[in-house]
């Protein structure tokens, strides 16, 4: 009943935060049930509860919000057991990629390796639908784990090389010279 109502929603994440903040060991169990709350239901397509909770705008925010605040071992048996193998829909995704970047914001290392390798070769794609979020979280993450940052810095480089999608790249001679707007005006 509390995963439904926005103000009920608001507070459970409230509650996420305080005791996260009070350092309580009540935060990994209420983490633990409100996984478990998100993970029961219907999925399409036979996928994961949880990925179906990450593309709904309410209970995304529950989601983030424990992921926030879920120690290292949940947020990597939350990512190997729902969300891998499908990050690349995640990243696409206008809500659910909100979710993919609070993961990077806190995963571990080995969690963030595996995003990479997932996601780093298919970096345009949430760029080409207006995503820049996760690419953002994904040099956080580098950023805050020196191992990543030469995958992650390779992985940015490709993505400045391959056309992103729907859009045709331009000639340098479409683009005019860089002070062509000058002989237009009047003085």
């Amino acid at each position: 009943a509390l995963l439904s109502p926005p103000c009920a929603s608001l507070s459970l994440q409230g509650a996420l935060s305080a005791l996260h903040r009070s350092q309580s060991p009540s935060c990994a169990r209420l983490c633990r049930a409100l996984i478990g709350c998100l993970a029961q239901g219907g999925s399409a397509h036979g996928e994961s509860p949880l990925l179906t909770s990450l593309r709904d705008p309410a209970r995304s925010r529950l989601l983030e919000a424990a992921m926030t605040v879920m120690d290292p071992q949940g947020l990597r048996e939350l990512f190997r057991g729902h969300f891998r193998g499908h990050l690349r829909g995640v990243a696409s995704h206008r809500v659910a990629n909100h979710g993919l970047q609070r993961l990077l914001d806190h995963a571990p290392e080995d969690v963030v390796g595996e995003v990479l390798s997932e996601l780093g070769p298919a970096l345009q794609e949430p760029l080409a639908r207006g995503h820049p979020g996760v690419v953002v979280a994904l040099l956080g993450a580098a950023r805050r784990l020196p191992g990543l940052q030469g995958e992650a810095l390779r992985s940015l480089f490709q993505v400045g090389h391959a056309p992103f999608l729907g859009h045709k790249p331009r000639p340098f001679s479409a683009l005019g010279t860089p002070l062509s707007f000058l002989s237009h005006a009047p003085l």
